[in-house]
């Protein structure tokens, strides 16, 4: 059974004909975990009446195009007030809840900033301390706590009033990005790319109104809202939420979910199936069944081939089908997905020589760099180019990929010169079409996408090429005390470029314990890079930054790094690198105190 999303002009169309299609489906149940309250659950017909009324609320007072800031936990009301926005031609922007970390309340006030909403939405417990931050932010914008809605039919006693026709080209969400590479960017999508790209999710992993999707990513982020929530809606299916720190607590829920509500369809970044396969138990295992799972994407970071594997033979006991889990790739900038591996099919990995992928080439290898299939972007066009000449490469040949295609955004918000940067490329073959440049590194095989890094994150050490992630499994490699824990590899200035690795350990570890892993990650990784690697930085658990994705933001640890303002628990440092930090922090780490604040108190 197929959905035909091309015969409607926008999202708020498509959903009133699944609401007049399958009035009494569930379309939304909201999931608290196993030992959490009742599951919530609105029926088609239900959430289109809600949805309707929070639209007319706001096209009473907003004009069509005005941006309204959702800063709102995973709820019932946060997919009202989403569809509303949509429906009355406002733009909706989802935003994390603020207070639950200080960049988290960092990143809301850089977006209010930058899009000047009319209107911020938060729950009544978060509306007054919100209120209170903003100001000392200097941004005066209404703050209003979300009532709940009305009973009664839509077009009761009261009718609405007349909604603006909206087009494939009215703009429908900034999604701010994640940043992992730099400060968040609002990328401009419309209702079209909505559409475009739950068609294309839907095609090429072929999903439809009979799956139920199962979720626990945050709703401002484009995995959670496009791919688990607005697809589903937009297919006739069941979208299942579970809020983020259910999951957080309890990497179990997640799968307990699955198993409770039949899911078919889910996904996560890479780091949550290394958290499964940690702190699942045998016990949780034996009560677990995920026979009903088709779809399983890992996606949103670097994909680690040796997780792909560990993951399904450890759940095979629950029921899971090994072709079930499905590498997949996508980016905000094309509203969230562009490819992944067909379900019913096993991933492929391909082992490659790491040193021919530093010169730009991919050359098969018995031993090497595992690189992992991400399937072939059939909603796109796709070239990998040569980032300097913008020259087409062919197969087999590394540069970035770069895109075309309905779900490409229209650009970034108020950033006309970055628009035509990233939005506007052109290869040098004079063809003049518009492509998208996603900053990713990769090469086509066989028709097949694998990708090999980030473009602004590249490494460059002695004349070689060499990709972070890389340098940071091999560091997880060599001591079992960063297992499970996340790291950043990053260039600095001293004054040539030098690697510094910034990488949490396990509290556990004590005494000389860390020097010891601090020397072992020295020699794996100098014998990796062929030079002396003499820069390790251990940091407590939870001190590397990511974004709400589960990405590394390397650009932000470097530039915590540099102004001395990690928690670090031992640091081994060049002189010369030693130069580049706050006098107090570089005294610090000659000392090797510890633990010790790089520029504060412990």
């Amino acid at each position: 059974m197929t959905t035909d999303f091309f015969g409607h002009r926008n999202v708020g169309d498509a959903l009133a004909a699944r609401a007049a299609a399958h009035p009494d489906r569930t379309a939304l149940t909201i999931h608290r975990g196993s030992a959490g309250p009742a599951p919530e659950s609105l029926t088609f017909a239900e959430l289109h009446r809600r949805a309707r009324l929070r639209a007319a609320a706001l096209a009473d007072r907003f004009a069509p195009g005005g941006r309204v800031l959702l800063a709102l936990p995973t709820s019932t009301e946060f997919v009202e007030v989403y569809l509303g926005c949509l429906l009355a031609g406002l733009v909706a922007v989802p935003v994390p809840v603020p207070g639950g970390s200080a960049h988290a309340t960092a990143r809301v006030a850089a977006v209010v900033r930058d899009c000047t909403p009319g209107l911020v939405l938060a729950t009544g417990q978060d509306r007054a301390a919100l209120c209170e931050w903003l100001l000392t932010q200097d941004l005066d914008v209404p703050v209003e706590a979300v009532a709940p809605v009305g009973d009664g039919p839509a077009n009761g006693p009261h009718p609405l009033p007349d909604l603006p026709d909206t087009g494939p080209d009215t703009l429908g969400v900034l999604q701010y990005s994640s940043g992992s590479t730099g400060t968040p960017k609002g990328v401009m999508l419309s209702h079209g790319n909505i559409l475009a790209n739950a068609r294309a999710f839907s095609t090429d992993c072929g999903i439809g109104p009979d799956d139920r999707f199962g979720n626990w990513i945050p709703l401002h982020h484009d995995m959670g809202l496009f791919t688990q929530l607005s697809t589903a809606l937009l297919l006739g299916a069941t979208s299942v939420l579970m809020p983020p720190a259910e999951f957080v607590k309890r990497p179990v829920e997640w799968l307990r979910m699955m198993d409770r509500h039949r899911i078919t369809v889910t996904a996560a970044p890479n780091f949550a199936f290394d958290l499964c396969l940690r702190l699942v138990t045998d016990q949780h295992l034996a009560e677990l069944d995920l026979s009903a799972l088709k779809f399983l994407a890992n996606g949103s970071e670097p994909i680690h081939a040796p997780t792909l594997t560990a993951f399904a033979d450890r759940f095979a006991a629950a029921g899971l089908a090994r072709t079930a889990v499905s590498p997949g790739y996508g980016l905000a900038e094309a509203t969230v997905f562009v490819c992944a591996k067909a379900p019913g099919t096993d991933p492929t990995v391909r082992t490659v020589d790491p040193a021919a992928a530093e010169r730009g080439t991919v050359r098969p290898a018995e031993q090497g760099r595992p690189l992992v299939g991400l399937g072939l972007p059939g909603g796109f066009e796709s070239r990998i180019v040569d980032p300097d000449t913008r020259r087409v490469l062919p197969d087999g040949a590394v540069g970035e990929l770069w895109l075309r295609g309905d779900s490409v955004g229209s650009g970034y918000w108020n950033r006309p010169d970055l628009t035509e940067e990233v939005f506007g490329a052109r290869t040098a073959d004079g063809d003049g079409r518009r492509w998208l440049r996603t900053g990713d590194l990769g090469t086509l095989l066989d028709g097949e996408l694998f990708l090999t890094g980030r473009l602004k994150e590249m490494l460059v050490l002695r004349g070689r090429n060499l990709f972070p992630q890389d340098l940071e499994q091999e560091a997880r490699a060599a001591h079992p005390a960063l297992n499970g824990f996340f790291g950043a590899a990053f260039p600095v200035p001293a004054p040539d470029e030098r690697v510094v690795l910034v990488h949490e350990i396990d509290p556990r570890v004590r005494g000389n314990g860390p020097a010891e892993v601090a020397a072992a990650v020295k020699q794996r990784l100098t014998a990796e890079l062929g030079a002396p690697m003499r820069n390790v930085v251990l940091v407590r658990r939870g001190s590397v930054r990511r974004t709400t994705s589960g990405k590394v933001q390397r650009t932000a640890m470097r530039e915590e790094f540099l102004a001395g303002a990690l928690s670090v628990v031992h640091a081994e440092l060049e002189p010369a690198v030693r130069m580049l930090l706050p006098a107090e922090a570089a005294e610090a780490a000659e000392a090797g105190a510890e633990p010790l604040l790089l520029g504060g108190a412990a």
